[in-house]
């Protein structure tokens, strides 16, 4: 079994060879920063005095140039690792500033390695010499899966800076996680099939119906790609099918009894590629009518047509237009509390598995909480295509977001999160989502005025540096 390649390692071996610099993909997070804590011990590492003087009038440019807060990039947990060795740590669980910074130090070729999670590899927008990948899988949903052919070429492909370079590197660190063997055969599979992302969700219907009756919309529908896609996979299902057929038939016809285990196994199979096919020829079209379902029973449709409550909730253009709506309907958020609308708003935004600030005092009472959930499953409980099952309330997700409201600045607000483990871009995604939500109630001028009045002004307490909305180039 393989020994774990260190990011020292990498950095020398690489500087050797004049393959500097490079990309190295990491399958999670927390080893990307590990590296670079890791890299910045090792004295070795260190770069002479006249780059790294280089490296800090470079970064001073491209704060000037961004607007970017220098005290912001200075404070940074990494920011003397960057300087010192040139290597840097680029996930999701750094701010966006940040990671713009890194991107540009490469671009320009200040970095000598970058570390990068492979979940982020079609937004990396800048190429490296050598690509590192060091482990063929990746955990999802579902647990650890190989990488597709597509998330390896992402990778892979960037290696090799056009102007700079004649020939690209893409080399596998080997470990009990990494296999070039594996590498190689995804290297090889073709491109994964196109598919479209589109579905019938309650947000896109109602939208839809403003402008639209029911039967333009089923017209729609069973007219889109993602239909024809479904379709055409259902054709290839029968196909399989129609030849498992033929095949129980020869070992019927040479007399293998129906009482045959294989038989039996054979049959069965048929049977399940038949309803799958006819599962997938309708699935657009059971998606739309689980939708209409929902929507009539939660009073946002009646008569084929958007009612009253559908009229203002379509102004919610956002995923989650029908939790929101049943929100504000339900009277549970109002403009006369405007923290406790935050909260609420931030409550439902905050991912469970994800680490946020703690504390023992309670933001939400045990009431406005069972409501809040009790509202979250009768709107789950309808089967809506795209209602996320696993929405709930994440009262650390409040005290985070309240917490950043009350802060004088990003600085002091980081040191809470460092203490409390919280990475600084799950903490900057949760309250500029939280912020997004606040920007669509704020639509809400002619049913909702004061509501809507509320939620603008709360929005802008939210969006302060370094969580602005983009960045001027």
């Amino acid at each position: 079994m393989s020994a774990e390649v260190t990011l020292a390692q990498i950095v020398t071996e690489l500087g050797r060879k004049n393959l500097l610099p490079a990309i190295v993909f990491r399958s999670s997070r927390a080893t990307c920063d590990e590296d670079v804590e890791k890299t910045a011990q090792n004295k070795r590492m260190a770069l002479e005095r006249s780059q790294q003087t280089i490296i800090r009038q470079k970064i001073e440019e491209i704060c000037s140039r961004y607007d970017l807060d220098v005290s912001l990039i200075t404070s940074h947990p990494q920011y003397a690792s960057l300087i010192n060795c040139a290597v840097g740590a680029h996930h999701a669980g750094q701010l966006l500033m940040w990671r713009l910074l890194l991107e540009e130090l490469m671009c320009v070729g200040l970095l000598r390695i970058l570390v990068a999670t492979g979940t982020v590899a079609a937004g990396v927008d800048f190429p490296a010499r050598t690509v590192i990948v060091t482990a063929h899988s990746r955990r999802g949903s579902e647990g650890f899966q190989k990488l597709s052919s597509a998330e390896f070429q992402q990778m892979s492909g960037r290696a090799g800076r056009r102007g700079k370079d004649t020939v690209g590197f893409c080399l596998a660190a080997p470990s009990r996680f990494c296999d070039a063997r594996v590498l190689r055969d995804i290297a090889k599979r073709p491109p994964e099939p196109l598919r479209s992302s589109y579905f019938p969700s309650p947000s896109t219907v109602l939208n839809l119906l403003r402008y639209r009756t029911v039967d333009g919309l089923k017209y729609t529908v069973e007219r889109s790609l993602a239909a024809f896609t479904d379709k055409r996979e259902g054709e290839l299902l029968r196909q399989e099918a129609d030849q498992t057929e033929s095949d129980y038939v020869e070992l019927k016809s040479k007399g293998v009894s129906s009482d045959n285990i294989r038989l039996k196994k054979t049959k069965k199979r048929i049977g399940r590629l038949r309803r799958e096919a006819n599962d997938l020829d309708h699935k657009q079209s059971d998606l739309l009518a689980a939708s209409l379902r929902g929507l009539e029973t939660l009073g946002y449709v009646g008569d084929d047509k958007v009612s009253e409550k559908g009229q203002w909730a379509a102004n919610l253009c956002t995923t989650l237009v029908i939790e929101l709506a049943e929100i504000i309907e339900g009277g549970l958020v109002s403009a006369s509390e405007p923290e406790k609308l935050v909260s609420i708003i931030a409550s439902f935004n905050g991912d469970s598995h994800r680490s946020y600030i703690k504390g023992k005092d309670q933001i939400l009472t045990n009431a406005e909480i069972d409501s809040i959930n009790s509202l979250l499953a009768r709107v789950r409980s309808f089967g809506m295509p795209g209602v996320l099952e696993d929405r709930e309330v994440v009262e650390d997700a409040c005290r985070t977001v309240l917490t950043w409201m009350k802060s004088p600045d990003w600085i002091q607000f980081r040191a809470l999160l460092i203490l409390s483990g919280v990475a600084e871009g799950d903490a900057a995604r949760l309250i500029t989502q939280t912020a997004e939500q606040l920007n669509q109630i704020s639509r809400l001028t002619e049913s909702h005025p004061e509501l809507a009045k509320c939620a603008a002004e709360m929005r802008m307490k939210l969006l302060r540096p370094p969580l602005t909305e983009a960045f001027e180039f």
